[in-house]
C-alpha cells in the first residue's frame, strides 16, 4: 500500500486500485521529462512487477522499451528497466508470488517475451549493444534478459542474433569477462544457443571459443574443478556435435592435442605413456559426483570425434594416436577407484579409436601394462607387465572386484568386450594370435595359477568349462566369455581348425580326450538339465554355431558325439518345460550341421541326417521353431541393437539382453541359405554344398523336396546332375549329358532315315503337344495353389476341382500315348526307309538336331510324369483331410446350433432385463442428482446470508466496543468540568458510578 499512498490521495474514498496505480506509474515514465522521475516510476514499477505481473506488462511494457532505447546513458534507470523486463519475462511467478502462478504465468511471460521480440525497432540490437557497457549490473541483467526471452523463444532469439554483424561476437566476448558471475551466465546462454542451430555452432567456434573454453577449465582445475567446468565442457561438445566443420577446425587448431590433459585425474601425473607402456599404480583419488560428471563429457566429446561413418573419423583417429590419448584412457579404465561408468566410456572410447584402424590396433597390440590386482585378496601377487588386450579381457570375464555390485560392474564387462570385438574387427592376425592362446584349464600351467596370470585364451575357457561356479557368482562372466571366443572364431576357418585341436583331459591319467566342441555341447545338456539360467545355454548354443558355419571340419567333430544329435532332437521335440529362445536356437544349430555336414569323412552324412531332420524332427516344425526365434522380443531386441554394443555406458544390466551381435549378425545373414538348404534332399544339398545361389530372396520360399522350385533354382535331372531351364537352348545342353548320348568327340555323321517332309510334320506335332503339357502343368500348379490356400472350402467345390485334375492327368495319359504312337511311327519309318533321300548336309545336321530335341523332350516328359504323380499323390491326401474337416465341422455346426441359438436367445432375454433394470437405476439416480443440486444451490445460499450475518454482527461488535469507550470518554469530560467549577447536571450513568 506504500505506493499507493506515494502516488495518489489517501482519503477513505479515492483510495486506488492496483491497475489505476500501474496506469499512472506507466503513464508517467512515458511523459516525464526529469530523468529522476522516470527512474522512480520504473522502480515502482519493478516492484509491482513481482505480484501484479500480468497488469504491470499490459500497461507499461511499451513505455519500458521505449525508455531502454532511448535513455541508455544513465545506469541506474538501465538497471530498473532491465530487472522489470526480466520479471514479466520469468517463466515463474519472481520471489514467490501468488497472483497469476502455474500455467497461466507461463502463457504471460510468454506473450511478453514474443511483444518484446516482435518490437518494430529491433530491441534486441540494442540489448546486445548493452553487452559491451561496461556497468556489471546492465551487463548482468541483459545476460540474464536474453536466457529470458531464449527459454520462451528460442528460433526467433536466434535469428535475430544472426542477423546484427556483432551479435554473436559480443555474446562470445562474454567469456573473457574477469567477473565470473557474468562470464558463466554467458556460458549458459551460449549453451542454450548452440545446441541445435548450426550456423551460430560455427560462429562461435571461429570466434576463438575452443581456446577460451579450454583456457576456463584449466583456470577452474580441469576435470576436477567445480560445475562451471561442466558447462565449458558441455558448450564445446554443443559446438563438435554434428558439426563436421567444427570437428575439422578444431582438429586443425590443435584442439585433439589438449583432450589428453583433460583426462589426467592426478596432477602429479603428465601425458606420459606414449611410448607404448602404462602405470596404473597410482594412488586412489577420491572421485566426486562433479568430477565423474565432468568426465564422462570429456568422454563424450572424445567419442563424438569419432563416430563410425564420418568422413573425418580416420584424421581423428589418427591425430588422437599421435597425440598419445590412448595410454591416458586405459589408466582411467583401470582406475578401480573410478565409478563404473567412467571406467565403461573410457574403454568405449579407445574401441572407437582403434575401430577400423589397422595402425592404432597395431599400437594397442603393443601396449603393455603393469596394473595392480583388482581384488584386495590378490594384492600380495606382484605385479608383471602384461599386454593390454588381456587386461581388457579379464575385465569382461573376470571375477568382479568385491564391494562393487552386479548390475553396476557389468557395464563395464560391456564395454570392455566392444573393446576387444573392435580390436579384432577387420584384423584377421589379431584373432590368430588371440586363438593360439586358447589351452585347456587342464593343463600344468594354468591349473592352479590364479586369473592375473592365465593367458586371455586359457581364462576364456576355463569361465565357459566352469560356469557352475562362475555362473553362480556372476552369469554375465559365461555370457561374455562365449561372445569373446565367438568374436575370435567368426569368419575364421584357422582360428576354427586352432579350436578344433584343443581337448579336455589328460591322457597321461587315463582320462580320453575330449576336443573342447564336444565339451561345450556337453555343458550345454548339463545346463538345460540342471535348469540353470536360460543365458547361459543359450551362450553355449550360440557359440556353437558361430562354430560350425563355414566349417566341415567342426560339423563332422560335433557329429563324432552321437549324443550331440540326439540332445538337440530333443530340445527340438520338446514340448514342455523347454524355453522359446533356447529351442530356436536349438533348431537353428541342426540345421547348420545338415547344411554344413559336408566333410569327406563325417561319422554321419546328409543321407543318415536326412530322416532324422524329415520325419524325427519334420522340416516344418525345425523352420516353424527358428520363425520363433527370430520374431521374438528378445532377438528383435538384440538385432537392434549398435554393434557391440549391450548396454546403456550410464544404466544397469538390461533385462532384454539374451543375444550378441555375433551371433545375431550370423542369423541374419545365413537365415534365408538355411531356409532353403533345410527343404532339399541329401542329394541336392550335395550338389552345391555352398548355396551360394540360395542366398537372399528366400524369404517366401515354401517349396519341399521334389516339389517345383523358385525361377533360377536348380533342378535335379535323371541321372543326379543340376541343370537350369533359363534358356531356349537348355534341353540340348540337356540331351548331351542323357544316359545313350554320344560322346561330342566320337559322334559319327548321322545318316537321315525319315523322309524330311514327314519328320518336320512329326517334330511339328511334338512341339504342340509338348506346349499342351505345359499348360497342363500350369493349371495343375493353380490348382495346387488354391488347395494349399483354401484347405477349408466346400466339398462341392472340392469336386469339382478334383474332377478338373483327373481331366489334366487323363489329357496328359493321352499326350504321352501320342508321344509314344509318334516314336513307334519314327521307328516303323525308319525301319522301312532302305534308300537314304539325296538331301544337302544342312538337312542331315537339321535331322540330327531334331532327333535330339526329341530325346531331351521324351526325358523330360518322363521327369515332369515323376514329379506331377507326386504331387497328385499329395494333393490327393490334403484333398482327403480337407473333406473330413469340412464334413467334421458340417456335423458339429448341426449338433450345436440349436443349442447355441437357444443359449443366444436366453442371453438376449437377461440382457434386456438388466437394461430395463439399469434404465429404472438410472431414472432414480438422476432424480436423486437433481434434488441434491438444489439442496447444494439453497445450501449455498445459507452460507452466503450466514457469512452476511457474522460480517454484521462483528460490526455489531465494533461499534458496541465504540459506543463504550465513548461513554467512558463522555464520563471523563464531565468529572473533568465539574472539577473546574461548571455546572454539569448528572446523568443516568454518573448515578450508577456514585452508587
Amino acid at each position: 500500500m506504500d505506493f499507493f499512498k506515494r502516488y495518489g490521495s489517501i482519503g477513505p474514498s479515492q483510495q486506488q486500485s492496483p491497475s489505476e496505480t500501474i496506469q499512472r506509474l506507466a503513464d508517467r515514465v512515458e511523459t516525464s521529462t526529469l530523468l529522476e522521475d522516470k527512474r522512480a516510476a520504473v522502480l515502482s514499477l519493478k516492484g509491482l512487477s513481482r505480484e501484479y505481473r500480468k497488469e504491470t506488462g499490459e500497461a507499461a511494457l511499451g513505455a519500458l522499451l521505449k525508455v531502454l532505447k532511448e535513455n541508455s546513458e544513465d545506469q541506474n534507470l538501465l538497471k530498473a528497466v532491465l530487472e522489470t523486463l526480466t520479471n514479466l519475462c520469468a517463466r515463474d511467478s519472481p520471489r514467490g508470488g501468488t497472483s497469476n502462478v502455474g500455467a497461466a504465468a507461463g502463457d504471460i511471460a510468454a506473450q511478453f517475451s514474443q511483444t518484446i521480440l516482435d518490437d518494430g525497432d529491433d530491441i534486441i540490437s540494442t540489448l546486445l549493444e548493452l553487452l559491451g557497457d561496461a556497468d556489471f549490473y546492465v551487463r548482468y541483467y541483459t545476460v540474464q534478459l536474453l536466457g529470458t526471452l531464449h527459454m520462451h523463444a528460442g528460433e526467433d532469439l536466434q535469428k535475430r542474433v544472426l542477423v546484427s554483424p556483432t551479435g554473436v561476437g559480443r555474446l562470445v566476448d562474454l567469456l573473457s569477462d574477469q567477473r565470473d558471475i557474468i562470464r558463466n551466465e554467458g556460458i549458459q546462454l551460449l549453451i542454450a544457443m548452440t545446441e541445435t542451430n548450426a550456423d551460430i555452432q560455427k560462429i562461435v567456434a571461429f570466434e576463438n571459443a575452443f581456446d577460451r573454453l579450454l583456457g576456463i577449465v584449466d583456470e577452474e582445475g580441469g576435470v576436477r574443478g567445480n560445475i562451471v567446468v561442466q558447462d565449458c565442457l558441455q558448450l564445446l561438445h554443443n559446438l563438435l556435435n554434428y558439426n563436421v566443420s567444427n570437428q575439422n577446425f578444431f582438429r586443425e587448431t590443435s584442439g585433439i592435442q589438449r583432450l589428453p590433459n583433460l583426462l589426467i585425474t592426478d596432477p602429479s601425473q603428465t601425458a606420459a605413456g606414449r611410448n607404448g607402456t602404462a602405470d596404473v599404480e597410482s594412488d586412489e583419488i577420491e572421485w566426486t559426483v562433479q568430477h565423474a560428471r565432468n568426465m564422462l563429457v570429456v568422454l563424450d566429446v572424445i567419442r563424438m570425434l569419432i563416430q563410425s561413418g564420418n568422413t573425418n573419423t580416420a584424421s581423428n583417429q589418427t591425430a588422437m594416436q599421435q597425440c598419445g590419448i590412448i595410454p591416458p584412457l586405459l589408466q582411467l579404465a583401470l582406475a578401480y577407484e573410478a565409478p563404473s561408468s567412467v571406467r565403461s566410456q573410457a574403454l568405449y572410447a579407445i574401441g572407437d579409436i582403434i575401430r577400423s584402424h589397422e595402425a592404432n590396433q597395431n599400437l594397442f597390440q603393443r601396449i603393455l601394462i603393469t596394473a595392480a590386482p583388482e581384488d584386495e585378496t590378490e594384492a600380495d601377487a606382484k605385479p608383471i607387465p602384461e599386454p593390454a588386450i588381456v587386461i581388457v579381457i579379464r575385465l569382461a570375464v573376470g571375477k568382479r572386484p568385491q564391494g562393487v555390485a552386479e548390475n553396476e560392474y557389468y557395464i563395464v564387462r560391456a564395454a570392455a568386450a566392444y573393446l576387444v570385438q573392435t580390436y579384432v574387427g577387420g584384423n584377421p592376425d589379431a584373432q590368430l594370435a588371440l586363438a593360439a592362446t586358447l589351452t585347456p584349464p587342464g593343463d600344468a600351467d594354468t591349473a592352479t595359477e590364479p586369473e592375473q596370470h592365465q593367458s586371455a585364451g586359457s581364462l576364456i575357457v576355463s569361465v565357459l568349462l566352469d560356469w557352475r561356479e562362475t555362473g553362480a557368482e556372476d552369469v554375465w562372466r559365461v555370457w561374455y566369455a562365449s561372445l569373446l571366443l565367438s568374436t575370435i572364431l567368426r569368419d575364421h576357418v584357422e582360428c576354427k581348425e586352432q579350436a578344433l585341436k584343443i581337448t579336455i583331459g589328460d591322457s597321461s591319467k587315463g582320462e580320453e580326450p575330449f576336443p573342447l566342441l564336444n565339451e561345450l555341447m556337453s555343458q550345454a545338456r548339463q545346463a538345460a538339465q540342471s535348469g540353470a539360467s536360460t543365458r547361459i545355454s543359450l551362450a553355449m548354443f550360440t557359440l556353437v554355431c558361430v562354430w560350425l558355419v563355414d566349417s566341415p571340419a567342426s560339423v563332422a567333430t560335433l557329429l563324432d558325439e552321437s549324443s550331440n544329435v540326439s540332445f538337440l532332437v530333443e530340445q527340438i521335440n520338446g514340448s514342455s518345460g523347454v524355453n522359446v529362445q533356447v529351442q530356436g536356437v536349438a533348431a537353428f544349430l541342426f540345421g547348420l550341421v545338415y547344411q554344413f555336414d559336408v566333410a569327406a569323412e563325417t561319422p554321419m552324412t546328409r543321407e543318415q541326417l536326412y530322416p532324422i531332420l524329415s520325419k524325427r524332427v519334420g522340416t516344418d516344425q525345425l523352420l516353424v521353431r527358428v520363425q520363433r526365434l527370430r520374431d521374438s522380443r528378445e532377438f528383435q531386441y538384440a538385432a537392434g541393437l549398435a554393434s557391440g554394443t549391450h548396454s546403456n555406458a550410464y544404466g544397469g544390466i538390461p533385462n532384454e539382453v539374451f543375444f550378441d551381435n555375433v551371433f545375431t549378425d550370423l542369423f541374419k545373414k545365413h537365415y534365408e541359405g538355411f531356409r532353403a538348404a533345410v527343404r532339399l534332399g541329401p542329394s541336392e544339398a550335395l550338389a552345391n554344398p555352398n548355396y551360394a545361389y540360395l542366398q537372399g530372396g528366400m524369404a517366401g520360399y515354401a517349396g519341399s523336396a521334389g516339389s517345383g522350385s523358385a525361377p533360377g533354382t536348380p533342378s535335379l535331372a535323371a541321372a543326379g546332375t543340376i541343370s537350369r531351364a533359363a534358356s531356349p537352348a537348355a534341353p540340348l545342353a540337356a540331351s548331351a549329358s542323357a544316359p545313350g548320348a554320344m560322346p561330342a568327340s566320337s559322334a559319327q555323321p548321322l545318316e537321315p532315315t525319315v523322309p524330311k517332309s514327314e519328320f518336320d510334320a512329326l517334330n511339328a506335332r511334338f512341339v504342340e503337344q509338348s506346349e499342351h503339357i505345359e499348360v497342363l502343368k500350369q493349371e495343375l500348379e493353380a490348382a495346387k495353389t488354391v488347395l494349399l490356400a483354401e484347405p477349408a472350402a466346400d466339398v462341392e467345390q472340392l469336386a469339382q476341382e478334383r474332377e478338373q485334375r483327373a481331366q489334366a492327368e487323363a489329357q496328359r495319359d493321352a499326350n504321352a500315348a501320342e508321344v509314344a504312337s509318334l516314336r513307334s511311327e519314327l521307328d516303323q519309318l525308319r525301319q522301312t526307309q532302305t534308300q537314304p533321300p539325296t538331301g544337302d548336309p544342312a538337312d542331315v545336321a537339321r535331322l540330327g538336331e531334331l532327333e535330339s530335341q526329341l530325346s531331351a523332350l521324351k526325358l523330360q516328359s518322363e521327369t515332369d510324369a515323376a514329379s506331377w504323380n507326386t504331387q497328385r499323390d499329395e494333393l490327393q491326401k490334403k484333398l482327403a483331410n480337407a473333406e473330413k474337416q469340412v464334413v467334421k465341422a458340417a456335423a458339429a455346426a448341426r449338433n450345436t446350433g440349436k443349442k447355441k441359438e437357444q443359449q443366444q436367445t436366453a442371453a438376449v432375454d437377461a440382457l434386456k432385463g438388466e437394461i430395463k433394470v439399469k434404465d429404472d437405476r438410472i431414472s432414480l439416480l438422476t432424480a436423486q442428482v437433481d434434488e441434491l443440486n438444489e439442496k447444494l444451490k439453497n445450501a449455498g445460499e445459507v452460507d452466503e446470508l450466514k457469512s452476511k450475518l457474522a460480517g454484521l454482527e462483528k460490526e455489531q461488535e465494533d461499534l458496541l466496543v465504540y459506543l463504550a469507550d465513548q461513554d467512558q470518554q463522555a464520563k471523563e469530560y464531565r468529572a473533568m468540568l465539574r472539577k473546574h467549577g461548571e455546572d454539569i447536571p448528572l446523568s443516568d450513568d454518573d448515578d450508577d458510578e456514585d452508587e
